[in-house]
Formats: C-alpha cells, sequence, structure tokens
C-alpha cells in the first residue's frame, strides 16, 4: 500500500524512527510497536525493547527507493547516476529510540544475579591435552549422569508400584 491509499476501516501512521544505538531491522524476525498515538511509543524487535518519544519534526522527512528502471528524458545530454532513487512518500512525525533494559520488580534480579556470581565461582577451567581427551571426559560425565537418573527413575516406579498395592 502507498502512503496516500488508506481506507476506512484501516489508518496508516508513516513516522521517521531514529535508534540510539545501531539497528539493522533486517536482522529481526519480529517488530511489534505498542502506542504509536501516545507520547512515548515502545517498539520490541523480537527480545529487544526501545522507548521513545514522539515529536513533530521541523521539517518533513521524505523517503525515497532505488530505482532500478531510471529513464533519461535526453539521452544525449542527460547522464544517469549510478544508483537512482524515486520518491515513496512522506512524515512529519519523528520518534527518538532509546534501548530500554527491563528488570524485575521485585527483589528476584538481586537472588538471580547472586545465583549467577555463585556458579561463577564454581566454575572451574579445563585444560585437554587432545580433542580425544576432552570427549572421553565429557563422554564419562554424560553416562554416569544418565545412570544416576536411570536409578532416580527406577526407584520412583517402585515407590509408585509399592503405593498401588497398598491401595489395592
Amino acid at each position: 500500500m502507498s502512503c496516500e491509499e488508506a481506507t476506512d476501516s484501516e489508518e496508516e501512521i508513516l513516522v521517521f524512527a531514529e535508534f540510539e544505538d545501531s539497528v539493522n531491522i533486517g536482522n529481526y524476525r519480529s517488530i511489534h510497536v505498542l502506542g504509536i498515538n501516545e507520547r512515548h511509543p515502545i517498539i520490541q524487535m523480537d527480545e529487544t525493547i526501545f522507548t521513545g518519544q514522539l515529536e513533530s519534526s521541523l521539517g518533513t522527512y521524505m523517503f525515497f527507493t532505488k530505482d532500478h528502471t531510471p529513464q533519461s528524458t535526453d539521452p544525449l545530454f542527460d547522464k544517469l547516476p549510478k544508483e537512482n532513487v524515486k520518491y515513496l512518500c512522506k512524515a512529519n512525525k519523528y520518534l527518538n529510540m532509546k534501548h530500554t533494559y527491563i528488570t524485575p520488580k521485585d527483589g528476584t534480579e538481586q537472588a538471580a544475579s547472586q545465583q549467577l556470581q555463585q556458579a561463577e565461582k564454581e566454575l572451574v577451567p579445563l585444560n585437554f591435552k587432545t580433542v580425544h581427551e576432552a570427549i572421553e571426559k565429557f563422554q564419562k560425565e554424560w553416562e554416569s549422569k544418565m545412570q544416576k537418573t536411570n536409578v532416580i527413575t527406577d526407584n520412583l516406579h517402585t515407590d509408585q508400584e509399592m503405593m498401588d498395592l497398598t491401595n489395592s
């Protein structure tokens, strides 16, 4: 739909959004805009959140697209540039967006931070001479964890069987 087209059931609002950080919109799978008619809209791109302020611009923001079929009125004297653009549409609104970090309200942030610090203290770097040595070590650890899991599930099955016997 072009900038000038709109039906009775929908309204198209075109704004120019400038992001404080360098943002490549093509890297995001989903983009949600909340409160575009309000003074402080929110833009969520995947898990990244930006808050901004809606302002009236001092001028007009014009949007252009690449013109893949440029035409010259006088092919003899007009030299076409390497890249041609054509007018797409314009906007009079301006969004100044800033990256926003959301944190939990209650004390869960402090507890999570403490857990992370504790986990970092427990981390011990491992040094291996060969890749084969590393694979053997991790394979042995995996097998021992799987055996522990099987013992636990076996115990759960026997406990359930005992409960079934006592209930019958």
